[in-house]
């Protein structure tokens, strides 16, 4: 059995998760798969051949979720693989968002024999051309097949931690806390309807309902999920507006081209 656990805002990474899935289970694999929220603390990753992590890189760092999940299940002595989805590419920066998560499972005494970096689309601050989104989404299946492979085969992988990516990893904290903040920048306008889809798909926990309005308190991770998946698209970003794509991200729209 192979354990596979994912953190997924917009939905570039749950669908990184299904395509490698996929690719497992047609190798004869039988694979269980789990979102992760900060609702399920007693996942247990034990007695499993293989614990594969998939998360998204937010500025050099992977987000906080993912380091508090990961301490509080159960997981001891596991063979692991660890892969991050970097939005627009592989770049120098980033290799060290990693390092926190090695720590985490040799602590656990886990031993980490694959680690590999996907490319996905840009969700934030600046939109990316749609062709440079159809061009990722088309090379993305070639990278999921060569992860599987390499997986199945125990081919070991290791990445390359660079001095910058190292530094970055370092002062990445600051990411985390702006992320814990970031909902206070939210407003919700009078297209809400109150269906709660919001607080329901919060892996934080940190939406609720008051006094018959949509809250949101200090335990952000910053995953974009309620903003753009909004049924109503009732909720908007007044302090930080910088970092919201102005039209959303949809990745089911770009989808529509492969089925």
């Amino acid at each position: 059995m192979i354990k596979m656990a994912y953190f997924s805002g917009t939905g570039n990474t749950e669908y990184v998760s299904n395509l490698l899935k996929e690719q497992l289970e047609s190798r004869g694999k039988k694979v269980e798969i789990t979102k992760i929220t900060l609702k399920n603390y007693n996942y247990s990753a034990d007695n499993c051949e293989l614990f594969i992590l998939i998360c998204p890189i937010h500025s050099f760092d992977v987000p906080w979720p993912v380091y508090k999940w990961l301490k509080n299940i159960k997981i001891n002595s596991v063979k692991t693989a660890i892969l991050t989805v970097s939005a627009g590419g592989y770049i120098p920066p980033n290799s060290g968002s990693r390092i926190k998560l090695k720590k985490i499972f040799n602590k656990k005494n886990c031993d980490i024999f694959y680690e590999d970096d996907i490319q996905m689309p840009l969700v934030c601050i600046k939109p990316m051309e749609e062709k440079e989104i159809y061009q990722i989404l088309n090379n993305l299946p070639n990278k999921i097949e060569e992860v599987a492979n390499n997986i199945v085969n125990k081919v070991p992988k290791n990445t390359k931690v660079y001095f910058k990516g190292l530094m970055l990893s370092k002062v990445a904290t600051f990411q985390n806390f702006f992320a814990k903040i970031f909902a206070k920048g939210y407003v919700v306008n009078d297209k809400c309807n109150l269906c709660q889809w919001c607080i329901k798909n919060c892996p934080t926990n940190n939406i609720s309902l008051k006094d018959n309005k949509i809250k949101f308190g200090m335990n952000c991770s910053l995953c974009l999920n309620c903003i753009y998946n909004c049924p109503q698209n009732a909720i908007m970003q007044k302090k930080y507006p910088f970092m919201v794509l102005k039209d959303g991200y949809n990745l089911k729209k770009y989808l529509i081209r492969y089925k």
